[in-house]
């Protein structure tokens, strides 16, 4: 006769592989006629859109373009400086053994350099280095055994799980649209040369099935006007919200802001003059809800009195043990440049080694930063490149070898600060860390009585047992057909929680009788 299970469902995403790879993006740019001549390159730029992912057995299928935008000084007599656009196509495959088509990936880029060659005057050969972060998940419904319907000398034995109990997820897209007029002292705009666009969380609230979210665009437009170059620097707030059925109150959130894209229009102001601009962000916001549970399992059972069959199944689960949102302030002199204005800064952050040390978790990272200059000693306008290095410690409760760590890295600001022979910059790098255990269980799939007693006729009225290493108590009481509080009864002087190989237990035999 089967046994009632009462089961559950556990909704828990895993994380089944992250690989990063490079992708060198080539392409030359030909001036169109109405295109003045190039004489020198001032720098060049270029931003990655993804267009299309897609998850195949053990290969995650990346298609995007990079596209570029070459800043350079005409040889016309008035030497402006003019801009030249051009697309470039890629397609990489990262291998990710494991993964499936019915799981979800995520990628994040960014551009290593770009490299560029002046071949005449009307054609430049560009070079870009990719870098492609691959993330591919898996909502796993892991059904469990929450209890037994009560029968007369059954024994069970209970464990606690921390999970994740993920409610949904959602993406989609925010446009974040302002128009600005410049102040009276910037010139006139005759060309934009470079937007920068970053975006961040400043808030997010789980409610009922939705995640509100507040955040800002930053936005820093570098353009050529009445023979300068000048720039602009703007905060857009938005408010979005990620429709997600089955999303609680109250419930966890975890956000994701990337910019897609930048656009501009260069308008008139009263006066007729080209100085207001009209930006838009498009903002992707993807979006989880979920809650932190601790949930008692059945994993073992047994009877006292009969035989039973129990049919077990081995899974693999990630019990969730701490996630913590870590915002790491970064500071580095950069005096060694001579600079007279910082027309463009940016950087991007990296994780280049992370491991547990006793009871610590230690990351260590690099923010490669960038921008562009005029040079106070020679008046010409140059880029810097530096690697800033940190660490940062994490003390966790206690030192477990079965632990693992996912950290993503987000720059929420940056922002230089120049004064007479001094240049700094100071950036907020917001991390994402998911401390985890790797737990292996046998789950009860189905239970059955047989009706066949269990003969103790024979076996010693008292038997002495002498602990082996990794005994437990529960194994014990399981082997001899009795229980655990039984075997404490008898052993007044046993701690039930902390065996010790070599110790002696008295085991009592008892008898059920049926008439």
């Amino acid at each position: 006769m089967s046994i009632e299970l009462i089961k559950d469902i556990l909704r828990i995403e895993e994380l089944r592989g992250k690989e990063d790879t490079q992708a060198l993006v080539e392409t030359e740019i030909y001036l169109n006629p109405s295109r003045p001549d190039l004489e020198s390159i001032l720098w060049t730029d270029g931003v990655v859109e993804i267009l299309s992912t897609k998850v195949i057995r053990d290969r995650l299928v990346v298609s995007g373009v990079v596209k570029f935008k070459v800043v350079y000084k005409s040889g016309e007599e008035e030497k402006r400086i003019h801009t030249v656009d051009s697309n470039a196509d890629f397609r990489e495959e990262i291998e990710i053994e494991g993964i499936t088509e019915d799981m979800s990936a995520t990628i994040k880029t960014n551009i290593e350099y770009i490299e560029h060659e002046l071949l005449d005057e009307r054609k430049v050969s560009l070079k870009a280095l990719v870098s492609l972060e691959g993330k591919v998940e898996e909502v796993n419904n892991i059904e469990i055994i929450k209890d037994i319907e009560e029968k007369e000398n059954l024994q069970t034995l209970k464990e606690t799980i921390k999970y994740k109990e993920i409610q949904g997820r959602e993406t989609a897209y925010a446009f974040v649209k302002e128009a600005f007029e410049l102040m009276e002292d910037k010139p006139a705009i005759e060309e934009i040369l470079k937007l920068s666009i970053q975006a961040y969380e400043e808030e997010a609230t789980v409610a009922e099935d939705r995640i509100i979210i507040s955040g800002m665009v930053n936005a820093r437009v570098v353009y050529y006007g009445e023979g300068q170059i000048a720039t602009i620097e703007e905060e857009m707030p938005f408010n979005h919200f990620l429709e997600i059925p089955g999303a609680l109150s109250d419930s966890k959130g975890e956000i994701l802001i990337e910019v897609v894209e930048g656009g501009y229009e260069v308008l008139e102001n009263d006066e007729g003059e080209l100085k207001v601009l009209d930006l838009e962000a498009k903002i992707r916001v993807s979006g989880l809800a979920y809650s932190e549970n601790e949930k008692k399992l059945i994993v073992d059972a047994y009877s006292t009195r009969e035989k039973i069959n129990i049919e077990k199944e081995e899974v693999n689960l990630v019990e969730n043990i701490k996630n913590i949102i870590h915002k790491e302030n970064i500071v580095k002199d950069l005096s060694s440049y001579r600079i007279r204005e910082i027309y463009d800064l940016t950087a991007y952050p990296s994780v280049i080694d992370s491991r547990f040390v006793d009871e610590e978790f230690i990351i260590e990272g690099i923010l490669m930063v960038q921008g562009i200059y005029l040079d106070d000693t020679t008046e010409d306008i140059n880029t810097l490149r530096e690697e800033v290095p940190y660490k940062y410690y994490l003390s966790l409760e206690e030192k477990n070898p079965d632990l693992v760590a996912e950290v993503s890295l987000d720059l929420e600001t940056i922002k230089a600060n120049i004064s007479k022979d001094m240049f700094v910059v100071e950036a907020s790098v917001k991390h994402n860390i998911k401390i985890n255990r790797m737990r292996s269980l046998s789950l009860i799939k189905s239970l059955e009585e047989t009706g066949e007693i269990i003969d103790k006729k024979n076996r010693p009225s008292i038997t002495i047992y002498i602990v082996q290493r990794n005994d437990k108590l529960w194994n014990i009481a399981k082997r001899y057909n009795t229980t655990i509080e039984e075997i404490l009864q008898a052993n007044d002087n046993i701690n039930p929680n902390n065996i010790i190989a070599g110790e002696k237990i008295i085991i009592e035999k008892t008898v059920d009788i049926s008439f």
